[in-house]
């Protein structure tokens, strides 16, 4: 299994989804659960090892037509991490080693995955009362001035799901090639 860790760096509140895959599918239903909890969408997203999502082409970044599409519904802007450069991801290494030692040791049973995943907001939200490291209060305290940032929500949520038409043979099964809707017609 993998998992999905959302970090707000202020305040040092983060949340957490697990998934089977690290498709754009399953991205962008762990950032739609934790905008949902949270009740906003962060303005800029910083991703390291998000190959679902984005993957390195020469100097930029080729997004999913799905991440894109979740983006552009968000009105959020994306930012991705360079290959082997530490500096720019010690905080979000950090916090997903927190979360493993913290909340994945001993290693879970998972059933259901939808309701493990509820759960885990509720598991993250537990950390809203632990102090911060630089003072000034609580992580819960200064998430409240990071939810000050936020976007809204969008009216109506995003379907992470990506459709295909493929062809199927004699026997129903499925062929390995997809072909686009006018292709067919």
């Amino acid at each position: 299994m993998y998992f999905l860790v959302v970090s707000f760096p202020h305040s040092s509140m983060s949340w957490f989804q697990v998934f089977r895959g690290t498709t754009a599918e399953c991205v962008c239903q762990g950032l739609s659960d934790v905008f949902a909890h949270v009740g906003g969408v962060p303005p800029m997203l910083v991703f390291d090892n998000a190959t679902g999502v984005g993957r390195r082409v020469a100097d930029g970044v080729r997004e999913s037509s799905l991440f894109r599409r979740f983006r552009l519904h968000h009105g959020l802007e994306a930012r991705f991490c360079n290959p082997y450069a530490g500096h720019e991801k010690g905080h979000v290494e950090r916090k997903v080693a927190f979360v493993r030692s913290n909340v994945f040791v001993p290693v879970p049973r998972v059933g259901d995955l939808r309701a493990y995943n509820e759960g885990l907001l509720g598991v993250a939200d537990r950390f809203a009362e632990r102090e911060h490291w630089r003072g000034g209060g609580t992580w819960g305290e200064l998430f409240a001035e990071d939810r000050t940032a936020l976007l809204p929500l969008p009216a109506r949520p995003f379907s992470c799901v990506t459709w295909e038409v493929r062809r199927c043979d004699k026997w129903g099964y499925a062929t390995e090639y997809p072909f686009s809707a006018t292709a067919l017609s």
